[in-house]
């Protein structure tokens, strides 16, 4: 089942009936086996493998589900998503715009035919389909929306407080995502992903 508002970016095999509570790490990337994403009930969902400015998310029999690749020489710090056959798809572009304590990521999604990895970023006149926000935040934050741009419909909430609620053992790394009912958890976790990289990025020199 795909939400109205909220398109299945990556594959709408990722849409669940039900909401879920998703356990996710911060500083990922510095794990050099990255970390598999489950809900607070252990049942897992993803893999997430790092390497040098691309991050794969793979399903747990090791099959690719969507890149997560740098943008290198952008003015803002930015990212896309690849997804379909052989992961050469652009799906999405995001881009992080940060004002003191107030961090603000763009999501841009594209329409088929797909740009690939051979096309230059040009978002011309698309407008954000999606944001990211969170208030009161140094380098990472304690709580977190992915919602739509315009209507504000939220898809999906990121809070550390409730890992602490909701996880036996909560490390200071550790984080849920409640993704809502519908919504493409893959992209929702890409999004996540890409927030939390980009804010780490800006406070220690920004984009390059």
């Amino acid at each position: 089942m795909a939400s109205s508002s909220c398109p299945a970016v990556v594959d709408e095999k990722h849409c669940y009936d039900e909401e879920l509570k998703l356990e996710m790490k911060e500083e990922w990337w510095t794990a050099s086996g990255g970390f598999v994403i489950k809900d607070i009930q252990g049942k897992e969902y993803f893999q997430v493998k790092n390497h040098l400015l691309t991050h794969e998310l793979l399903d747990m029999e090791g099959n690719k589900v969507a890149d997560l690749v740098k943008k290198k020489m952008a003015i803002r710090i930015t990212f896309h998503i690849y997804a379909g056959e052989e992961m050469s798809e652009r799906r999405a572009t995001m881009n992080l715009r940060a004002m003191s304590l107030k961090k603000k990521a763009h999501v841009y999604l594209y329409d088929p035919p797909y740009p690939t990895q051979d096309d230059p970023t040009d978002l011309g006149d698309m407008k954000p389909a999606l944001k990211i926000k969170a208030e009161n935040c140094g380098s990472w934050i304690n709580e977190a929306k992915i919602l739509n741009a315009e209507t504000k419909e939220v898809y999906a909430e990121m809070s550390k407080s409730a890992a602490k609620e909701e996880l036996e053992e909560a490390g200071c790394k550790t984080y849920v995502m409640t993704v809502k009912p519908g919504v493409d958890v893959a992209f929702m976790s890409m999004c996540a992903l890409f927030f939390n990289v980009a804010i780490k990025e800006e406070a220690s020199g920004g984009a390059s």
